[in-house]
């Protein structure tokens, strides 16, 4: 969008402002680490920018559901006490939600899809100071301008003056003063995080402005010659038939009990997250084949090696979920082994609608899968902790 076609108001300005003095608050108070420096900031990005485009005509109030996956995360800790890595991930995880909610609630062309995670990054860090620039655009003229800081300097002179003064003849006025002294804690450290907080705030609102006529990018054809996709899945699948011919040999005899030579964390432990790892690789070369390589996905030869892919890759998280078991029956549970099984169970849910896409057809695909992600992450959040542990064991 043109500098000239975007008009800022007051409120972009005066509302980052206020949520900047209100971040300054929760900062000085003695409260969790992870809720004033990830929870606090999240939220108050989040109303802030509510607050601003909550009157645009133009807004699509479907986005506001997007609300619920966002409060659930933001929440998660408050109620069950997430570990270090579920925190880790959030921090990661927030900042894209936010960002599609920004994209659903100002820009109608916006769909939620593979090729357009990109779009992300148009929000924030982008133009994070050249938006600035903005805040000359006549919202407060230069005269008046001048005029307020002026009234503030003198202000603020007089009161310096009438404030100790006023202290000194009034104890109970000297000790409410010296509270709100002692909570807005003026010093260096506060100013430079007001000021940076309003930049971010103010940045972020002016880049939501940007990206209301933004459209959607369409979906790239690839280039890879047919040839070289059914030499490259050959070869995949072949791995894997021999790699299932050694598992097969290993556990004949000895099915629903431990392989001979094995103890149970060895076992359980051996290769799993390996396992998991190529499960990912599979998942995306199939992706990636799909959406990218459409006219090669015509080719019926390229389509069941693709399925038979799909096959294998069930099959390795049939494995992991067998050697996990094993585990888990002898150890019982912990947070990493609920994640675990929750995470091969999405898998699991991802390659069947990957099945349906290569067979059928699929419309809305992007949003299904990132409807079905984000229910699991939650899921994660809430489940698999130590709280959970306890109220089934």
């Amino acid at each position: 969008m043109d500098k000239n076609n975007i008009k800022t108001t007051r409120k972009h300005i005066f509302i980052p402002l206020a949520f900047s003095l209100i971040f300054v608050i929760f900062y000085n108070l003695e409260i969790d680490l992870y809720l004033k420096s990830v929870i606090i900031p999240f939220m108050l990005l989040l109303f802030s920018n509510i607050l601003i485009y909550k009157d645009d005509k133009n807004i699509n109030k479907k986005a506001y559901l997007m609300l619920i996956p966002i409060f659930l995360i933001l929440v998660s800790d408050l109620i069950v006490h997430i570990d270090f890595s579920n925190k880790m991930l959030n921090i990661l995880i927030l900042p894209f939600l936010l960002t599609m909610f920004f994209f659903l609630l100002v820009n109608k062309n916006y769909t939620i899809s593979f090729n357009n995670l990109s779009l992300s990054f148009l929000i924030f860090p982008k133009s994070l100071f050249s938006n600035l620039s903005f805040l000359n655009t006549g919202i407060i003229e230069k005269k008046k301008f001048t005029n307020i800081f002026i009234g503030i300097v003198f202000g603020g002179g007089i009161s310096l003056i009438i404030i100790p003064l006023l202290m000194g003849a009034d104890d109970y006025f000297s000790s409410f003063i010296g509270k709100i002294f002692s909570i807005f804690n003026f010093d260096i450290s506060n100013i430079v995080i007001f000021i940076i907080s309003f930049v971010i705030l103010f940045s972020i609102s002016i880049n939501i402005m940007r990206i209301k006529n933004i459209k959607t990018k369409e979906i790239s054809k690839g280039g890879l010659d047919k040839v070289i996709i059914i030499t490259t899945l050959i070869i995949v699948n072949s791995i894997f038939i021999l790699f299932l011919i050694s598992e097969i040999s290993k556990l004949c005899g000895n099915f629903l009990q431990l392989p001979k030579g094995y103890i149970y964390s060895s076992y359980a432990r051996e290769g799993f997250f390996q396992l998991l790892f190529v499960t990912l690789i599979n998942f995306s070369i199939i992706v990636y084949l799909i959406y990218k390589e459409k006219n090669s996905m015509d080719e019926k030869r390229i389509k069941w090696l693709c399925l038979l892919l799909v096959v294998f890759s069930i099959l390795l998280i049939f494995n992991s979920y067998y050697r996990m078991f094993l585990y888990i029956n002898k150890y019982g549970f912990t947070p990493l082994r609920l994640q675990v099984i929750l995470f091969l169970a999405m898998e699991l849910v991802l390659f069947s609608l990957v099945v349906k896409k290569t067979l059928y057809n699929l419309k809305n695909e992007g949003f299904i899968f990132f409807i079905i992600m984000l229910v699991f992450y939650i899921m994660n959040l809430f489940i698999c902790n130590d709280l959970f542990i306890k109220l089934i064991s």
